[in-house]
């Protein structure tokens, strides 16, 4: 299986770029093949004829997110949602097969308690109405400045052994949607 792991969000040296790459690394020693695909767009996403007319940046970027197998969604919380980069790049993905019928799992991640619970609802929502099969157990991590070492792991066992599970998880869900 091919996994793409998408960090929402396009600051440098982000937390979800750490926890994303930790995630891929669960998939990897699962045995599938991954790509982390980060979210440095750039100003072609932006040009008035990007959706019509994408130049091979955009669908360069667009062609490895519909490699996948099934997608995991690494999701910051910015101001109660989620961040507008990653709107942004969902927005150039071709309708329908951007998202339908396509497996994606969802891990949230915020500095404060709620832990980017409506981040993660509201990017399902819109999963969902492009037709995603929404992988049910998600992970959430508040207080994320609290959750890495210097290493940038993951400080508590029992969170990095919850983002293990959900991979086990997704690629036995995708393998069952698959023989479907």
């Amino acid at each position: 299986m091919h996994i793409v792991v998408v960090p929402g969000t396009n600051r440098a040296g982000s937390l979800s770029s750490m926890l994303a790459k930790l995630a891929l690394a669960d998939y990897a020693a699962l045995g599938h093949s991954t790509d982390l695909l980060e979210l440095a767009l750039g100003p072609e996403f932006l040009e008035p004829e990007a959706y019509k007319k994408p130049k091979p940046a955009v669908t360069a970027l667009v062609d490895r997110f519909l490699a996948a197998d099934g997608v995991v969604f690494v999701v910051p919380e910015y101001n109660g949602s989620y961040p507008g980069v990653l709107k942004l790049f969902i927005d150039m993905l071709p309708y329908p097969q951007g998202f339908d019928r396509r497996p994606c799992a969802f891990i949230g991640l915020s500095a404060g308690g709620f832990q980017a619970l409506r981040a993660v609802e509201h990017l399902q929502g819109v999963a969902g109405y492009r037709n995603a099969f929404v992988y049910p157990n998600r992970v959430f991590i508040g207080e994320s400045h609290k959750q890495f070492d210097a290493a940038n792991r993951l400080v508590d066992a029992r969170l990095a052994e919850r983002v293990r599970n959900q991979a086990v998880g997704f690629v036995q869900f995708i393998a069952a949607l698959k023989t479907r």
